[in-house]
Formats: structure tokens, sequence, C-alpha cells
């Protein structure tokens, strides 16, 4: 029972985070409250945010497809130790590929400055 409900959750977040990925590496992001990278050197203007996220795209849509990939494996995975392992190890591996990318926009926007 709780095996779907991991993997729809897994793959929505998945979606999400490349969805935001591409919208920003395709400057569609606009500037926002709510998704995006968002810190002072990225909020300072509008450039700033859309060269940061462009910077931060590529990384961040490769952190989201590791989760849509995770959910995959969390769909057919039995439901004992390996559905555990398959969240832990998606969740664990979305955040290295989000983490450069972040570093990437934040250098992005200081340069731009």
């Amino acid at each position: 029972m709780i095996q779907p409900f991991l993997a729809l959750v897994l793959g929505l977040g998945g979606l999400v985070v490349a969805l935001v990925g591409y919208l920003g590496r395709t400057e569609r992001l606009p500037r926002n409250r709510f998704v995006g990278l968002r810190t002072p050197a990225t909020m300072r203007s509008e450039e700033a945010f859309r060269v940061a996220n462009r910077a931060a795209g590529p990384p961040t849509i490769i952190g989201g497809a590791v989760g849509v990939a995770g959910a995959v494996v969390a769909w057919f995975a039995p439901n004992d130790g390996t559905l555990l392992a398959a969240v832990l190890v998606t969740s664990i591996g979305m955040v290295p590929p989000m983490v450069v990318g972040v570093l990437r926009g934040i250098g992005a926007a200081k340069q731009e400055s």
C-alpha cells in the first residue's frame, strides 16, 4: 500500500525539480518567492536571477531525473528492504547534482555583478 505512494512522491518531486531546472536553463523561470535559486546574490536583480538559474539548470535537471528514475525503481521494487533502499538512495542521490547547481548558480550571479 505504501509502495505506490512513495513512488508517486519521488516521481512528482523529481518532475518538479527537473521542470524548475529546465525553466531556469531556458530562461523562462520568472523571479519569484517560491522556486528557483533564491539567495541574496541571485535576488539582487532580474539579471542575476536569470543568470544564476540558467547556470544551475543542467545539474538541477539531472537531480530531477534521478528522482524520476528512483520512482520507477521504487514502483517495481519488492515491498521489503529493497523499496526502502530505493527510496533512500534516490533521495540522497538527488542532493549532489542540486548542490552543484546551487554552487554554479551563486558563482554565476556573483560574476554577473
